[in-house]
């Protein structure tokens, strides 16, 4: 089984402190990278950027699983065109427990099975609380 190595890409400095606050929880993390799209940033720029972290994985014989905010947004974009030529995985709504369920899993599944895995266990995360449960 390969190693995974984790992208999170988002709007602004979401996926840095995304990052922190799993780490924080977790323990340092290795093989994720975090990259924030800002204000005026340029999007082929941010494209440039995936492609060559999928690259250096690659060479490296980790595979690459994606994490992005916003699906359809120019975050997810990127990521879907560099699929369009290297074997990741993308998985769109980035949050604190999908980000803890894949760094805590990981090194246990092959990646199909993963990314199975933690989409269910994102969508069976969201909770609707109040007073009457």
């Amino acid at each position: 089984m390969k190693e995974k190595a984790v992208l999170i890409i988002t709007h602004g400095n979401f996926s840095r402190e995304l990052l922190k606050s799993a780490e924080l929880i977790m323990g340092e993390q290795k093989d994720v990278v975090t990259l924030g799209l800002n204000l005026g940033d340029d999007i082929e720029s941010l494209r440039m950027d995936v492609e060559k972290i999928v690259v250096e994985n690659q060479k490296a014989n980790k595979e690459t699983i994606i994490l992005v905010d916003l699906f359809g947004g120019s975050t997810s974009n990127s990521a879907l065109s560099v699929s369009k030529n290297y074997d990741v995985k993308i998985l769109t709504g980035v949050n604190l427990p999908m980000l803890i369920e894949i760094l805590s899993s990981r090194d246990k599944y092959d990646t199909e099975e993963l990314i199975e895995i933690v989409y269910k266990s994102s969508v069976d995360g969201i909770k609707k609380l109040g007073s009457k449960l």
